[in-house]
């Protein structure tokens, strides 16, 4: 373990929260050039829906002549294509979706989640959360594609988005392939909770509204006197306004990203 105690002291230690999966290296290797520690903060398990979900998904896709596909998250994207390859369609699920319709990521690290997946992405809206998209579709006209919408997302999901497609006109297909558990206390977020009573975080990411809860719950459950001192953080960013939301409910004082990514998290660590 680093002797924090010992090193430079404009070494800044940024802590990232994140469900399953991992923070883009492009990222690690910008904040560590900036004299940096990036620490990822593990708050939520990714599990996988029944089968039965994504045959049906599947399916529509296969049947369709055209129509939208929407993708909220990354999770979502890894997800749909794990299950896809173990049923060893994913040529034919790629073919189908570059082919047949207008795919939809809600901001840029989920389109690069799909370009890995050799995924053609058509649209992603300016504003990169659900009302973005919703203003997206509601922009739209004369479209070659028929109005209809899959979404593979999360259970933990509301049903806004889907109640403000259907009032635009849209036939809207919501497919709940995946749930969020909480994650375990392990050997990182001990680290974390130590640096946090020692006062040595300087910056603190939520990436979603669903890491502020699960973070939140953590924080809780492990020592009552913990969250006093994450408002305590000289800068805390959140991701975009669905997430700010979230961080207000918990009076957590925060700054948002001009841009809803990690890019824009980045300027707002060390370009402001």
């Amino acid at each position: 373990m680093i002797d924090y105690g010992s090193i430079d002291h404009n070494f800044k230690i940024i802590a990232i929260t994140k469900s399953e999966g991992s923070i883009s290296k492009k990222f690690i290797d910008k904040i560590e050039k900036n004299s940096s520690r990036l620490i990822v903060v593990k708050t939520s398990n990714i599990v996988r829906s029944d089968s039965k979900v994504f045959i049906q998904i599947f399916r529509l896709i296969a049947n369709w002549s055209s129509g939208y596909i929407i993708f909220l998250s990354s999770n979502a994207v890894d997800v749909f294509f794990e299950f896809a390859e173990t049923l060893n369609i994913i040529s034919d699920i790629v073919y189908d979706l570059n082919s047949k319709f207008n795919v939809v990521a809600i901001g840029p690290s989920t389109r690069t989640s799909l370009k890995k997946h050799r995924i053609l992405v058509n649209s992603i809206p300016h504003d990169h959360s659900s009302l973005g998209i919703i203003d997206f579709f509601s922009q739209l006209k004369n479209s070659k594609y028929e109005s209809k919408i899959i979404i593979p997302r999360s259970k933990k999901a509301d049903k806004f988005l889907k109640e403000k497609l259907v009032k635009l006109g849209f036939v809207v297909n919501e497919f709940y392939i995946y749930n969020v558990t909480p994650a375990k206390v392990d050997p990182v977020w001990i680290e974390f909770i130590d640096l946090l009573k020692k006062e040595k975080i300087d910056s603190l990411i939520f990436t979603s509204p669903s890491n502020v809860r699960y973070f939140i719950n953590i924080i809780k459950k492990h020592s009552s006197d913990l969250l006093p001192l994450v408002c305590k953080i000289k800068v805390i960013v959140s991701i975009g306004p669905l997430t700010s939301k979230e961080l207000t409910k918990y009076n957590i004082p925060f700054s948002e990203s001009t841009h809803h990514s990690l890019e824009g998290v980045y300027e707002n660590l060390y370009m402001k």
